[in-house]
C-alpha cells in the first residue's frame, strides 16, 4: 500500500472510533458525529489562526492604505477639493474592497473541514436515513446523515464561541493588529460633533509632512 492509502486508513480508523464507543447504533451515531463536529471546529479554528498569522502584515498594509486614502478624501471635502476627493475616494474604495474580500477568504478557513467531513461520512453512512414526522416538499419523508451533521456542527460552533474566551491561547484575538503609527480613521460623527475636522487630524498631516522634510 502507498502512503495515501495508509493515510486514508489511519484517518478512517481515527474518525470511526467514536462511533463504536456505544453498543446502541443510534447513540453511537450521534456521539460519533458530535466528536466529528468538534474536530471540524477545532481544525477550522487552528487553520484560521495560522492564516491570520501568515497574512497579518499584508492585511495591515491594505487596511492602512484604505484608512489613509479615506482620511485624505475627507480632508479634500473639508477644503472643497472635488478632484482630490474623487481620486482619494476611488483609491480608498479599492483598498477597502481588497481588504474586505481578503477577510472573507481568510474566514473561509473556519469552514473547509466540513465538506471533507461530509465526504468521509458519505463513505460510511450513505445508506443511513432518518424518518421525518411528516413529508416535506422537495425532501420527502426521510433525510440522510447530513441533516444531522450540519445542525450539530452549527451548535458546536455556537458552543465553541461561548467557551473560547475562557481557553488559553484561543482567547487571544488572532485578528489583524494595529501597526504603530497607523492613522486614526476619520468618521462623520467627529466632523458633526466638532463642526469640522478635529484639529488632531490636521496635526497628523503636519507631522507627516515634517517627517518627510527631515
Amino acid at each position: 500500500m502507498n502512503i495515501w492509502t495508509n493515510l486514508y486508513i489511519f484517518i478512517d480508523s481515527f474518525l470511526i472510533a467514536p462511533y463504536r464507543v456505544f453498543e446502541i447504533p443510534i447513540i453511537g451515531f450521534y456521539f460519533g458525529t458530535f466528536i466529528l463536529c468538534l474536530w471540524c471546529v477545532l481544525l477550522g479554528e487552528v487553520t484560521f489562526r495560522l492564516a491570520t498569522l501568515v497574512n497579518r502584515s499584508y492585511m495591515n498594509k491594505l487596511r492602512g492604505q484604505a484608512v489613509k486614502m479615506h482620511n485624505l478624501s475627507i480632508k479634500a471635502i473639508v477644503v472643497k477639493d472635488k478632484e482630490g476627493y474623487r481620486a482619494c475616494n476611488k483609491q480608498a474604495n479599492e483598498a477597502f474592497g481588497k481588504y474586505f474580500f481578503n477577510m472573507i477568504t481568510q474566514g473561509a478557513a473556519f469552514l473547509w473541514p466540513v465538506p471533507f467531513a461530509l465526504g468521509w461520512m458519505a463513505t460510511r453512512f450513505s445508506q443511513v436515513e432518518f424518518e421525518l414526522l411528516f413529508s416535506l416538499p422537495l425532501i420527502g419523508d426521510t433525510v440522510g446523515f447530513a441533516a444531522v451533521m450540519i445542525p450539530m456542527y452549527i451548535l458546536c460552533r455556537i458552543g465553541w464561541s461561548k467557551l473560547k474566551p475562557h481557553l488559553f491561547f484561543f482567547n487571544r484575538d488572532p485578528g489583524v493588529g494595529l501597526d504603530q503609527g497607523e492613522e486614526e480613521m476619520i468618521n462623520w460623527e467627529d466632523i458633526h460633533k466638532h463642526r469640522g475636522l478635529p484639529q488632531r487630524f490636521w496635526q497628523n498631516r503636519d507631522k507627516q509632512e515634517s517627517d518627510k522634510r527631515d
